[in-house]
């Protein structure tokens, strides 16, 4: 390491005088090399500075900073002439939230991984948006995702010191964390210090403080056995998105009233009649085309259906509208946190109890009726599918 560039001690320092050194065009865009190490390139995982370059009386935005070898490279929208001297002044909206999003994440991964030891950063992504981290050698769950975001609130709380220090390779303890080969190719490293809570071989730039970080939301994650993938905002951003959130459930509570703590539950009964909805345009679609719920047992008309959405007095009613001519037995299921039955019989031996009540109390059941029409249930089905299958094989084995 033989120099230490402006934005690793000053981040804040966003003005700076700078040398042209060539111009090329490339595609829509100018690549302006410029002498001095000023700007931070992409690398690391994390994104380029951005601003605007200013030359004699052109003002040209700069819209990305790459490194190429070890030269700095402005993407620009337009040229300015080689050789001459610039003024360039840096975005410091883009990258205070990069800084903001770099510390939130070293955080962020330090307190997953004192939950799993094992954990690694796979591919990481940085920029004055948001930032995504993915995560890898150990499954992960929601509730430990959000109890390390909870950890991060109360550190930003905390506001306790960002610090950076140089230090020998040969000298870097175990708690720091570092890509596997970094102290091997680098005779120093740029440690990136947290208080006592982090401790990282880092290139990138970083807030001095964790207040400065404001807020940290997770927004999305993706899971496997493999890995994860985690996506958040902080600062303003993340503040913007969960207030625009709320606010949008406070406008859809007034056109279907629920209390807040309820929201959970109603998501879940809206993905219930979601599923239910699809069960049942697939039930119509079967009985359009087909009637494989219909089979004859000696000279018995078996009839059952599985019908999601239906409650029991539905399931009466329709039991009442379906024409029985011939010997039957008509078994109607509705599945739910309280799963329905309705037994029916036409010109049958027997009363329609003795076709359904045993079947009914061997699988934890109950229910009652008299003559031809029967009905009963169940509550805390964990498998209807599985409960319906085996109530039909109770009732075939009575109707023989």
């Amino acid at each position: 390491m033989t120099k230490i560039p402006a934005y690793w001690t000053s981040p804040l320092t966003h003005e700076f005088e700078v040398s042209i050194e060539s111009v090329e065009k490339s595609e829509n865009y100018y690549h302006i090399q410029i002498r001095e190490d000023v700007i931070r390139p992409a690398g690391g995982g994390q994104a380029g500075d951005r601003g605007f370059l200013y030359v004699e009386d052109t003002k040209t935005r700069i819209h990305d900073t790459i490194s190429d070898a070890s030269d700095i490279v402005l993407i620009t929208d337009g040229p300015v002439p080689e050789g001459s001297k610039g003024h360039l002044e840096i975005d410091m909206d883009w990258r205070l939230s990069m800084m903001r999003n770099h510390t939130a994440q070293h955080l962020f991964v330090s307190f997953l991984r004192k939950r799993e030891e094992k954990l690694n950063v796979g591919n990481l992504w940085i920029d004055g948006i948001h930032g995504t981290v993915e995560l890898v050698g150990a499954k992960l769950n929601h509730d430990v995702i959000f109890e390390a975001e909870e950890e991060v609130t109360k550190v930003i709380e905390e506001d306790i010191s960002v610090n950076i220090d140089f230090v020998d390779s040969d000298k870097i303890g175990p708690s720091v964390r570092s890509r596997e080969g970094l102290s091997d190719r680098l005779d120093k490293l740029r440690i990136v210090s947290v208080g006592h809570l982090d401790q990282s071989a880092c290139s990138g730039i970083h807030v001095p403080s964790t207040g400065a970080i404001g807020f940290f939301k997770v927004i999305d994650f993706k899971m496997n056995d493999e890995r994860t993938s985690v996506e958040f905002l902080t600062g303003i951003k993340a503040t913007i998105t969960v207030s625009n959130l709320y606010n949008e459930v406070l406008r859809r509570k007034y056109d279907y009233p629920y209390e807040m703590d309820q929201l959970g539950a109603v998501l879940d009964r809206s993905k219930e009649a979601i599923d239910i909805k699809q069960k049942l345009i697939e039930k119509v679609t079967t009985l359009l085309t087909s009637d494989p719920s219909a089979e004859w047992i000696s000279s018995v008309h078996f009839k059952h259906e599985y019908l999601p959405g239906f409650d029991a007095n539905t399931l009466k009613i329709l039991a009442n509208q379906i024409e029985m001519k011939e010997p039957t037995v008509l078994l109607l299921f509705a599945p739910g946190r309280k799963s329905h039955v309705v037994l029916k019989t036409n010109e049958m031996p027997r009363e329609a109890a003795a076709y359904i009540r045993n079947p009914i109390i061997e699988l934890g059941g109950r229910g009652g009726g008299k003559a031809e029409l029967f009905s009963g249930g169940f509550v805390d089905c964990e498998n209807s599918e599985n409960l319906y299958e085996s109530l039909v094989s109770l009732v075939r084995e009575l109707i023989v």
